[in-house]
């Protein structure tokens, strides 16, 4: 795996997050095995890019699959302002949707995440940037060169 974006490593190197496959991290960011990516910066919260996995319970929709998280969002933060979800495109999902959250813990930080989910089958394929509001114009671009890099294992099924 490369960790500059200009050398993309092949699927037979890349780093892997269940079926996500990690070809290139932005520069300055961390590798962290089973979890993603960091970037820290002296002084400021280190931002956060995780990968996670879930699987459909029951039909074939994302769009109720992300309707329920909002509701575990809700509940878990306070006041939180949610923003889509909006459809994008993923290569070779069969839904894909953009989610933002703005939400406040306790030691009085913004936080914002920005979420893409994909589908693929039963398959949901979560890529969360979290990072401090104030951070946020500085590690985005990131965040979005990162997600062009990223790929989903095919369904071996």
């Amino acid at each position: 795996m490369s960790t500059n974006l200009g050398q993309v490593a092949g699927h037979a190197s890349a780093a892997r997050i269940g079926r996500w496959i990690i070809s290139a991290i932005p520069f300055g960011w961390t590798w962290i095995p089973d979890f993603g990516i960091q970037k820290q910066a002296a002084g400021v919260t280190p931002s956060n890019i995780y990968l996670r996995e879930d699987v459909l319970l029951a039909g074939d929709k994302l769009a109720l699959y992300i309707k329920a998280q909002i509701t575990l969002m809700k509940r878990t933060f306070l006041d939180p302002v949610i923003a889509g979800p909006a459809l994008i495109d993923f290569p070779g999902a069969a839904e894909a949707a953009l989610l933002m959250i703005k939400h406040q813990p306790t030691q009085g930080n913004t936080v914002f995440q920005v979420q893409h989910y994909v589908r693929v089958g039963t398959w949901i394929g979560i890529a969360t940037l979290t990072t401090l509001e104030s951070e946020l114009l500085k590690v985005r671009p990131d965040f979005d060169q990162f997600i062009k890099f990223l790929t989903i294992q095919p369904d071996l099924a």
